[in-house]
């Protein structure tokens, strides 16, 4: 059964990213530390115009902006923080090849996915002392038919 909402075909998406299939994920929502459930990831989506381009007939190609974020164990250990951001790293690389594959995700009827990418590395973006959380802004871009 397809997706009622883009942000639903999302969470449906990544909840089969290999990368991710180990950790809970959320939609907007993550907790302070990693607690006793460990690494958790949150999909966010980002404000924005989500038309690029409208064609005459009256489709349109569109894009939605998100973030893939996440708590993680952090601190003065390198080889933590290495792998904190090489995880995203990874996650890049993994929705390049699932773009050049055409394994998308499976969007509302009406919309059909072009590609699928990060716009740019992930990054840690609020250090604390034993949790850190980084993400990484990704964008869904996809044609829009004209009758809807």
């Amino acid at each position: 059964m397809s997706a009622t909402t883009v942000l639903e075909a999302l969470f449906d998406y990544f909840n089969g990213c290999p990368l991710m299939s180990d950790n809970r994920l959320n939609i907007d929502y993550l907790p302070e530390d990693t607690g006793e459930a460990g690494v958790e990831f949150a999909i966010g989506t980002t404000p924005t115009d989500e038309v690029v381009y409208r064609y005459t007939n009256g489709g349109a190609r569109c894009r939605y902006p998100f973030t893939i974020s996440s708590v993680n164990d952090y601190g003065p250990d390198e080889a933590q923080n290495m792998l904190n951001s090489g995880f995203y790293e990874a996650l890049s690389t993994w929705l390049h090849k699932q773009t050049r594959a055409r394994n998308m995700p499976e969007l509302p009827e009406g919309l059909i996915p072009r590609s699928i990418r990060a716009t740019g590395p992930g990054y840690l973006y609020q250090p604390d002392v034993n949790a850190g959380k980084y993400q990484i802004q990704c964008d869904l871009e996809y044609y829009r038919k004209g009758e809807i």
